[in-house]
């Protein structure tokens, strides 16, 4: 119910845009630059440069919006923009590098050893264990857990088949599981 009340508002709210209304426009940019400044931060690493994607990004969806056709979400569509501005950005694929925000978290599993550290303790494990994956897979995780992105929208925005990113979900939470215990165990003894 919460999903098709936000898709009918978004669609509101596109209309709007693509009648030039600035109401409109300002609701996708409030409604999303969070996300997809997350989504350039980890890619490019500076967050000067993020601001750049973002800002490039969101110039891009609205001159094109009219070419928009609603297969997807807007958000969707909107991060496939931003991952494509951030890769031209860095100008190669495999030179990604990406950057903890402070306010994710990435796992919970209640009753741990993690449920029990400090936010701040949470954060800077899970950054700990973040950083052991690869870089692609980070963002991945990010899609999945902080944007709620489907497999089938990551698909979409990273264009890659939805088994490599089932799988690399899977195999990313089982790598951090592994290395959350590790960090946990030796934190633990020194405690």
């Amino acid at each position: 119910m919460l999903f098709k009340k936000q898709r009918n508002l978004d669609d509101h709210y596109l209309d709007s845009a693509l009648r030039g209304e600035q109401k409109g426009l300002e609701y996708l940019v409030n409604a999303y630059r969070d996300m997809a400044y997350t989504i350039a931060v980890r890619i490019v690493g500076s967050h000067e440069d993020a601001e750049e994607v973002v800002q490039d990004s969101f110039l891009k969806a609205f001159k094109y919006l009219d070419q928009f056709k609603r297969a997807s979400k807007f958000s969707t569509w909107l991060y496939r923009i931003i991952y494509n501005t951030a890769l031209t950005k860095i100008g190669n694929k495999n030179n990604v590098t990406f950057e903890l925000e402070d306010d994710n978290e990435y796992v919970s599993d209640e009753g741990s050893a993690l449920q029990r550290l400090t936010n701040s303790d949470r954060k800077k494990y899970l950054g700990m264990a973040i950083e052991k994956l690869k870089k692609e897979d980070q963002l991945i995780i990010t899609l999945h857990y902080l944007a709620d992105k489907s497999i089938a929208e990551i698909t979409e925005i990273m264009d890659m088949k939805s088994s490599a990113i089932k799988m690399r979900l899977l195999r990313s939470r089982k790598q951090m599981y592994w290395e959350l215990k590790k960090l946990l165990k030796s934190e633990i003894k020194e405690l």
